[in-house]
């Protein structure tokens, strides 16, 4: 039996403009009287902080705007300590996957009743509950209201990672309320991003469609939306990295975007790209977009012996050549957009293999892979190809 969960989402707004249309709109139709905005230090020296400021006005119950790469607890914690002192009422989240999956920790510590003292990667995951449609009638869980900045698509799912750094792992941390109840998606939000971070940020999207794709327990929605997806995101991506100024190229990576997450959002499971990449963002600091960008053709690789008609369906769909594995395909359109295709090109030498390989506890995205991981020897396996 396949089963799809609808996310506790209602509005997706998107288009050139929709920030000025639909955040004073949006702040309105829910009552928020003490919103507060979370961001990033980079955005604040863009101006973009600034103006989503502006649009929050008088009733804005201040910002915080210093949520580092992979939403380390801390930070959790100060979110919470900053949102009772401001006595806020809904959350606007402004920037990446970074902070989206921060503001996601703290909605679940509110929604636990935990202080920012008792805050630790461990309560954060016992305080998570609940499957993706699992709700109920708990509508008063404070909730978001998300404008990415990248191409992420952490605004689409209600689960998010938070990095423990007493033990340097990323945790999953998850509740049905905690996904966006309104995300806006304008492509003029993402011109102060960085160029190389944008890009990669499309390749975690890519990611997202072909594991996705290739999922042990796909479905025909699943399917559908990541082969739309990875259409959408092979043009996006050059075209952008062509002309950074072009506004309907990055209309079309965010539509690519939100489509190549459904599945997952949906209850269908990703594989050891995902896992191995989480291994690499908590211990190795690795940025999700890159460890995507490394991983995924390696996978693909180790994964061939038993999915290869599967791999090759999904060249068919998207109109790549079907005669040529659908690792080289990635790979190339990754060295095609300037970004790292090997582990070497973002600091992992073989000489920390051993220690990535040995972090692997048994669980998350890896224990789902289509090929099964047996162990650190698979493992192994897999980084080598990366590496190579």
């Amino acid at each position: 039996m396949q089963t799809h969960h609808w996310p506790a989402q209602q509005r997706v707004h998107a288009g050139i403009g929709a920030l000025d249309k639909a955040l004073p709109r949006e702040l309105d139709a829910f009552g928020w009287q003490r919103p507060l905005l979370i961001t990033t230090n980079s955005l604040i020296r863009s101006g973009m902080a600034d103006r989503v400021r502006a649009l929050l006005g008088e009733r804005c119950a201040g910002m915080i705007a210093d949520i580092p790469a992979h939403s380390p607890v801390e930070s959790v914690a100060r979110l919470v300590a900053a949102f009772r002192e401001g006595r806020a009422d809904g959350v606007v989240a402004l920037g990446g996957g970074s902070v989206i999956d921060a503001t996601k920790g703290l909605l679940v510590a509110l929604g636990a009743g935990l202080t920012a003292q008792a805050i630790t990667g461990e309560s954060l995951v016992k305080a998570s509950g609940g499957g993706t449609s699992a709700w109920g009638t708990d509508f008063a869980r404070p909730r978001m209201i998300a404008i990415p900045t990248t191409l992420s698509a952490a605004e689409f799912t209600s689960f998010g990672g938070i990095t423990d750094t007493a033990i340097g792992r990323k945790l999953m941390v998850s509740h049905p309320l905690s996904v966006p109840v309104v995300v806006i998606q304008d492509p003029a939000c993402t011109l102060d991003t960085p160029a190389d971070l944008l890009l990669s940020t499309g390749a975690r999207s890519v990611d997202h469609s072909v594991e996705g794709f290739c999922s042990v327990n796909a479905s025909p929605i699943s399917d559908a939306t990541a082969i739309e997806a990875a259409r959408r995101m092979w043009s996006a991506l050059p075209r952008m990295h062509a002309d950074a100024t072009s506004l309907p190229a990055r209309a079309d990576a965010q539509a690519a975007a939100w489509l190549s997450i459904q599945g997952r959002g949906g209850g269908v499971h990703h594989g050891a790209s995902h896992g191995i990449g989480y291994l690499l963002g908590g211990g190795f600091n690795v940025p999700h977009g890159l460890t995507s960008c490394v991983m995924l053709p390696a996978v693909l690789r180790w994964n061939r012996p038993v999915n290869e008609a599967r791999q090759q369906a999904f060249c068919e769909r998207v109109g790549l050549d079907p005669a040529r594995p659908l690792a080289d395909h990635v790979e190339a359109l990754f060295a095609s957009v300037g970004l790292a295709t090997r582990l070497p090109q973002v600091g992992i030498g073989p000489e920390q293999h051993e220690r990535l390989a040995a972090m692997y506890d048994g669980t998350g995205p890896i224990a789902t892979n289509p090929r099964p991981v047996t162990g650190k020897a698979d493992l192994l396996e897999i980084l080598a190809l990366a590496g190579a």
